[in-house]
């Protein structure tokens, strides 16, 4: 019987950080059972229910997923996920026949409703890539659900097993359908970590005016960190709705209707997409100051980001090349601590931040 090899590829914004965290937290029961979760760094903020990536990397991603596979022989099964390979599919479109000869490949793809994904995916574009634009021109560039209906249609043409959900009828249950997909529900309900709670959550109206406008001042490194701040550490917060007015929702009606038409062809009845929802109103004025919480979060989060102060420690550290004086004890805390700004969560960096000042 051949191995299996499943690969999570999103897309963006239908609950794959939650599928991420639980996947990261039962991967060693998974594992007890035949079925492997290769490791990765993002474990541990996975593990925290904080924002991830999954557990391969988006560049040359085929290529780590056989690398593990063989470093790791004897599993009936294997688990890979990342929302980005949605992106980046043409490399198991073109390998999969010689793949065929020796695993069974299958690709588990999550799509939804096109305007209630404006909201969300317009507020993770401004989340994490440094968008400072309206929600019409997010909307100009959003073809996710037209992308998704390309690509099964290729899976299909080229003979590559796939299973679609459709988040906005999953929802919350979105983690219990993945797992009983692949006949781990019991299993994992039994004896693993199921209470995930909320991952990777949208802003509430105040956080995304604010990111907004230090993504246009600041750019993404700034606006990328407060977010991540304000989400991993206030993940109770309710997001607020953003406001999609008439022009852009018949434009994004019109935009994706053949592709939802197409994707409905692999959906049941009870899970279809639907065009024509109701769009959600703006969130109410109250909601558009930071609480005290939230501003002293975004303050805290500023400092740990460089300065120009900080850039003359580092250049006056890197003169050492060319004067060839030797990188002494002082300048590796210095170096490391500047790590430590950009990766607090590091085990590694805070092990050897410990050492060397205590040495």
């Amino acid at each position: 019987m051949k191995q299996k090899i499943v690969i999570h590829i999103g897309h963006g914004k239908t609950g794959s950080s939650a599928i991420q965290a639980a996947l990261a937290r039962n991967a060693d029961l998974l594992r007890a059972h035949g079925t492997l979760y290769p490791d990765h760094e993002s474990f541990t903020a996975a593990r925290l229910g904080q924002v991830s990536s999954g557990n391969v990397e988006p560049d040359h991603w085929l290529d780590q997923v056989m690398a593990a596979v063989r470093a790791n022989p004897g599993f009936a099964r294997y688990l890979f996920s990342n929302e980005t390979i949605f992106y980046r599919m043409d490399a198991l479109l073109q390998a999969h026949d010689a793949l065929a000869a020796d695993f069974d490949v299958e690709i588990i793809l999550f799509v939804r409703e096109p305007l209630e994904k404006l909201g969300s995916s317009y507020q993770q574009s401004v989340k994490r890539r440094g968008f400072a634009g309206t929600v019409r021109e997010f909307a100009e560039h959003d073809a996710d659900t037209i992308l998704a209906a390309a690509l099964l249609a290729q899976l299909e043409q080229g003979r590559i097993p796939f299973r679609l959900f459709n988040y906005s009828v999953t929802g919350r249950s979105t983690v219990q359908c993945f797992f009983e997909h692949l006949d781990l529900w019991d299993l994992v309900a039994r004896e693993g970590a199921v209470e995930i709670g909320t991952v990777n959550r949208s802003l509430t109206a105040a956080e995304l005016g604010l990111i907004l406008y230090v993504n246009r001042i600041f750019g993404v490194q700034f606006g990328s960190l407060i977010s991540d701040e304000l989400v991993n550490r206030l993940p109770h917060l309710r997001a607020d709705p953003v406001p999609i007015d008439n022009e852009t929702r018949d434009y994004v009606i019109a935009a994706n209707r053949d592709a939802v038409r197409t994707l409905n062809n692999y959906l049941e009845p009870a899970e279809q997409l639907q065009l024509d929802i109701e769009v959600k109103p703006a969130p109410n004025a109250h909601a558009a100051a930071l609480s005290d919480e939230q501003a002293e979060i975004v303050r805290k989060a500023f400092p740990g980001t460089l300065t120009r102060g900080d850039a003359v420690v580092l250049r006056d550290i890197a003169m050492k090349y060319e004067t060839g004086e030797p990188l002494n004890r002082a300048d590796a805390v210095t170096l490391m601590e500047y790590a430590h700004k950009a990766r607090p969560e590091g085990q590694i960096i805070a092990g050897k931040l410990k050492e060397w000042r205590g040495s």
